[in-house]
């Protein structure tokens, strides 16, 4: 192997195809084992709505339309069901791969060996292999993730114009397959501006404000098309907010449960969620628990609101309200409530939802399978062979074992990637400045990536399926630069 072998001629140079074969391997064999227990994808509520999206080839602000143009390109390969699992399988083996390639050829291994065991265990993430039978987009947003690092790392070991246009291309298509993805350039362009010619140093950080242009320019016209005015907010952030905020009401004492917001329309709501006491009280289990359930359950609050509202706006429909509320009122609601009390959304909210990243106890779509009746339209027009008498899982083995060991093997990489830090700090090993700028990249990452889904959202155990690969990708970079053998 040359030295100065570019990337991508490594990737599919000959001394790879071993890797290659442990990689996709791996990770069909994790797909086999899901599928010995559900032989059909897992679904929510959300995967109709990507379904029906698709059908339509219409966008709808509760989600991005990015996996609903995923699954109608799909469309035109197979009208399969077996398709989804295998197609992410697919997209996650090649962009797990091309993220452990840049890992091997900048920090290899002494002993192939040593790849080999560590390659399977970034891939066979139990919990990341489950997600690929499932009808979300999580598989599709984790492979973009892994690309995105990868070609971060060429960019700042080569200075590869390709990988530059690779990242471009595939932070677009994050952005419209996760909202949260609109913070990645708080992660990338620190790193751009650290090295490199001035040249080299502004044309990532130009591509990457093109990008989010590029994608706030499209959101708009899209939000325009819905609401006649053009507004970049789909109102989602918002329902957030005030879903988070509402973790504090449990807490307040009497005087500040009478405090009135500012304006006629937020006191009405205050009013209406203290009227609502018994509920949140009911949804958070006496203020003990996190939960999604504001945004969602009929009975809660803000949907008792939303009636309100449409009530008083009989010209529109609920999707028109949804919007409106979230952009506007429940946002204003949610900032109004925290910043008042910031220590009790801290200790009720932010606290309890952080811990849920190093011991996920709420397993959500992972912690059984939805089976789904015979002649669910959604499914029967688009999969031609689904089975007629529904999707049904086989057994619940593999969830079962999924609920045992997942809160123990995220507790354990926590532990790995720490253990990696205290090597990396005992060893005292000077780092070159191409290795120190891909750990700040790794851990800028995780840093946005947990701190952004911590706020944004009550945690779900599916949030964390790329964190396995990049917490381990870390600690080889670390180890491997504690012992000085750095490519």
């Amino acid at each position: 192997m040359k030295a100065n072998k570019s990337y991508f001629r490594f990737l599919l140079g000959k001394s790879q195809w071993a890797d290659w074969a442990v990689i996709l391997l791996t990770t069909f064999l994790g797909l086999f084992l899901v599928r010995l227990s559900y032989p059909y994808p897992n679904t929510t509520s959300d995967s109709f709505g990507y379904l029906a999206c698709a059908f339509k080839d219409e966008f709808v602000a509760y989600r991005p339309f990015g996996y609903s143009y995923y699954l109608q390109i799909l469309y035109k390969l197979s009208h399969s069901i077996y398709s989804v699992a295998v197609s992410q399988a697919v997209c996650y083996g090649l962009s797990i791969g091309m993220l452990l390639m840049a890992v091997k050829k900048y920090w290899p291994p002494r002993r192939q060996v040593h790849f080999f065991i560590f390659e399977a265990l970034v891939c066979f993430s139990p919990a990341a292999i489950y997600m690929l039978n499932t009808l979300l987009s999580d598989s599709l947003f984790c492979s973009l993730c892994f690309v995105l690092l990868a070609m971060v790392v060429v960019w700042v070991q080569e200075r590869s114009w390709v990988a530059l246009c690779i990242y471009a291309l595939a932070l677009f298509a994050a952005m419209h397959t996760r909202y949260s993805a609109m913070f990645f350039p708080l992660v990338f362009v620190p790193v751009f501006a650290l090295k490199g010619t001035v040249f080299q140093r502004i044309a990532p950080i130009v591509a990457t404000v093109a990008v989010f242009l590029l994608f706030h320019a499209g959101m708009s016209s899209e939000m325009q098309k819905i609401t006649n005015h053009r507004q970049f907010s789909t109102g989602f952030d918002g329902w957030q907010l005030a879903n988070n905020a509402l973790h504090i009401m449990p807490h307040m004492e009497k005087d500040e449960l009478l405090q009135k917001p500012p304006t006629d329309d937020m006191q009405m709501l205050h009013i209406m969620c203290v009227v609502h006491m018994p509920k949140i009280l009911e949804y958070t289990h006496d203020g003990k628990k996190v939960t999604a359930s504001f945004m969602w359950d009929p009975d809660s609050p803000l949907k008792d609101y939303t009636n309100f509202y449409l009530e008083r706006h009989k010209d529109n429909f609920y999707y028109d309200a949804w919007i409106a509320l979230g952009s506007g009122l429940f946002k204003d609601y949610g900032v109004w409530l925290i910043t008042h009390h910031p220590w009790k959304f801290i200790r009720y909210y932010l606290v309890p939802n952080t811990v849920q990243a190093f011991f996920p106890g709420y397993l959500e779509v992972m912690g059984a399978y939805v089976n789904i009746p015979a002649g669910k339209k959604e499914i029967t027009q688009w999969f031609t062979d689904a089975p007629k008498d529904g999707l049904h899982a086989r057994n619940e083995g593999y969830g079962k074992f999924l609920g045992l060991v997942m809160p123990y093997l995220e507790l354990l990489t926590w532990l790995i990637l720490l253990a990696s830090l205290v090597l990396l700090m005992v060893k005292k090993t000077p780092l070159s400045k191409e290795t120190g700028l891909c750990l700040l990249l790794i851990f800028l990452f995780g840093f946005i990536y947990y701190g952004t889904t911590v706020f944004a959202s009550p945690i779900a155990a599916r949030y964390w399926m790329p964190m396995n690969a990049v917490k381990l990708s870390f600690a080889w970079i670390a180890w491997r630069a504690s012992i000085k053998s750095e490519g």
